[in-house]
């Protein structure tokens, strides 16, 4: 975690790992959805106890939540968990149906048993989603069958109403723990940050920023989301208030906050979707 202007894509792993969650084999830097044209690579693992900038390893089973989504044995995206059918994330991770999306996963070389793997048999775009602006980077995904909920394995709340600048929330994802140099953990790593008010990162980013985008970060920089971490959760006072999205290439730069899907503004079209389908 400690975040990119661009979504993030790209553990290699085998097979094993995709079905039973063990042993990486490679991890590889691919070409981020909204044209990040630096290809990064790195060690398979990191050391273990290696950190998010700002960060560190969730706890076991504190983000029952957070979801995983692959294309073949590449770990694509972080997602989240909002009905027993569905899970949200961001519109850059989609990828043809049917893949695997993995809930209760913890330990990326651990065997778990706990954990669910599911096929996603349906990928809902936002019908507003632009990539050149990254405006709507939100997506519905449907699965196959639905989950069992248990402690390890369970919904967060959509939020009553949006975030409050000087808001703390929760970040947490598989993502890099540096930049611009990249080290991918085994675990889920979890940050603390704030929420920014919205004029001042306007003014940071300008002309890039809107109502249906919220900032989050720490303004002395050193933690942040980072390559990795697209389309997972931003946890505040228990509800889902966003969805990682984009920022600046070099990840937990002072001043340069990470910029979310604003979730509050979609609760709609979200509840519509998922009636409909």
């Amino acid at each position: 975690l400690a975040t990119s202007l661009l979504p993030w894509q790209w553990l290699d792993i085998s097979m094993a790992a995709v079905m039973a969650g063990i042993n990486i084999l490679t991890v590889n830097a691919g070409s981020p959805v909204l044209g990040y044209s630096n290809p990064l690579s790195a060690d398979a693992s990191a050391a273990d106890g290696e950190r998010i900038p700002g960060g560190k390893p969730c706890p076991p089973s504190s983000q029952p939540w957070q979801a995983a989504l692959f294309s073949g044995f590449r770990l694509i995206c972080g997602g989240t968990l909002i009905d027993r059918s569905w899970v949200l994330s961001a519109a850059h991770c989609r990828m043809r149906t049917p893949f695997p999306v993995r809930l209760g996963e913890y330990n990326l070389k651990a065997i778990d048993w706990s954990e669910q793997l599911k096929l996603a048999s349906k990928v809902i775009v936002h019908p507003a989603y632009d990539p050149q602006t990254k405006n709507n980077d939100l997506m519905l995904v449907k699965l196959l069958t639905p989950v069992c909920l248990n402690s390890k394995v369970n919904l967060i709340k959509l939020p009553a109403r949006c975030p409050v600048p000087g808001t703390q929330c929760l970040v947490s994802g598989w993502g890099t723990t540096s930049s611009p140099q990249v080290s991918f953990p085994d675990v889920l790593h979890c940050a603390n940050i704030t929420v920014v008010d919205h004029d001042v990162c306007r003014a940071i980013y300008p002309g890039s920023i809107n109502e249906n985008m919220v900032c989050a970060g720490r303004m002395e920089g050193g933690t942040d989301a980072c390559q990795g971490d697209s389309g997972g959760p931003l946890v505040c006072n228990g509800e889902l208030q966003g969805i990682v999205s984009w920022g600046p290439q070099i990840c937990a730069q002072p001043r340069k906050p990470g910029v979310y899907v604003n979730v509050c503004r979609y609760i709609q079209w979200i509840r519509e979707t998922i009636r409909n389908n």
